[in-house]
């Protein structure tokens, strides 16, 4: 049963990194095979020396070391800024250790794509290519696939070939760094419909609400922690899904509760749900430490994060009570032990 679990849960893991991996490359512009001299291109492209253009705006000179040329390239909830990207990532370029080469959209990565797309700046492949080619942390296989597309896309100057760095990605670690691009667009959307939610509120639960938020936050950051697998180089990836997950439930639960689209309970439901999620706990605090064997999710970790949990349900509790006059309290509180509840029963650990 103990193989059975841990086969199982490696093919859910590698299910998520496939899927990732298909909807990049179904988004991606088709590709030659990749060159197999990209260390000799990458020499000599770095060898030419390299002028650093003057670019006296759109951003301030003071407005320069705060800028963020990943933000300004996507938008995250407002337009892109092409141009004031551009100069961000010229200027951190030249003021970051190691031109921000540990981070694949950082400095190097942005101006990669500025010029393979000639966004605020027209097309230049040379300089795309450069770029890329000053990324040393990425896998030889992204190498080889990047700098073949950039040289394809140079070659053909097909205008609508749009270059983007996830289109190569293989590596756990890439796959991280691009699911970070989507955690901070469905970030921005879910800023806004909160904002629009709470809006609404009186003053007194806008205070309820404000310690609400801030508990949800720290079980978020307690649960990736400690009930999530991270062995394996894609456990960023995985970690930044889950809390999305975690994220988008906080906001249904705002939505459904308003709109009292929850099932009915009474204190006798609420009695049978919280002696079932006790009972999964409890199981769970006593099993043998070979049960924990199958990835990182320790003993410890679910107790401390069963802790932040019921932190966070108090914190629902006496929200709910001003926000929601219409929902009785054991409505509420039976919701929200069925969620934890099934959070706990989906952990990777063997509970018989």
């Amino acid at each position: 049963m103990k193989l059975f679990l841990r086969i199982q849960y490696r093919i859910r893991r590698m299910n998520s990194a496939l899927i990732l991996m298909l909807s990049l490359a179904l988004g991606a512009p088709a590709q030659n095979a990749p060159d197999e001299s990209w260390e000799k291109i990458c020499r000599d492209v770095q060898a030419q020396p390299l002028v650093e253009p003057r670019i006296s705006g759109p951003l301030k000179e003071s407005q320069l070391p705060m800028c963020d040329a990943r933000a300004l390239y996507y938008g995250f909830g407002s337009k892109p800024d092409y141009p004031a990207a551009l100069q961000c990532a010229w200027y951190q370029r030249s003021h970051s250790d190691a031109n921000g080469n540990s981070d694949m959209f950082g400095p190097t990565g942005m101006l990669t794509m500025l010029y393979a797309n000639g966004r605020g700046t027209p097309r230049n492949f040379d300089f795309a290519i450069r770029f890329a080619c000053e990324q040393p942390f990425a896998a030889p296989a992204e190498m080889e696939g990047r700098i073949a597309n950039l040289r394809r896309m140079k070659a053909t100057n097909n205008q609508k070939d749009i270059f983007g760095l996830c289109d190569d990605a293989t590596s756990g670690m890439s796959m991280g760094f691009c699911q970070s691009i989507e955690q901070d667009k469905q970030d921005a959307e879910r800023a806004r419909k909160r904002a629009a939610f709470t809006v609404k509120l009186t003053a007194p639960a806008k205070v309820l609400y404000d310690k609400l938020y801030a508990a949800e936050g720290r079980f978020e950051e307690t649960r990736v922690n400690n009930e999530l697998d991270m062995s394996g180089s894609a456990r960023n990836m995985f970690v930044l899904q889950d809390r999305g997950r975690l994220r988008d439930q906080f906001i249904i639960n705002l939505d459904r509760f308003s709109k009292g689209d929850i099932p009915q309970a009474t204190a006798e439901d609420v009695k049978k749900l919280d002696a079932e999620m006790n009972a999964v706990y409890q199981r769970l605090m006593q099993l043998p430490e070979s049960a924990y064997e199958v990835g990182t999710v320790k003993r410890d970790g679910v107790r401390e994060t069963q802790r932040a949990w019921l932190q966070l349900r108090d914190a629902w509790m006496a929200f709910a009570k001003p926000a929601y006059p219409k929902l009785t309290a054991d409505r509420v509180m039976a919701q929200l032990i069925r969620l934890r509840l099934h959070q706990l029963q989906a952990l990777p650990v063997e509970l018989k």
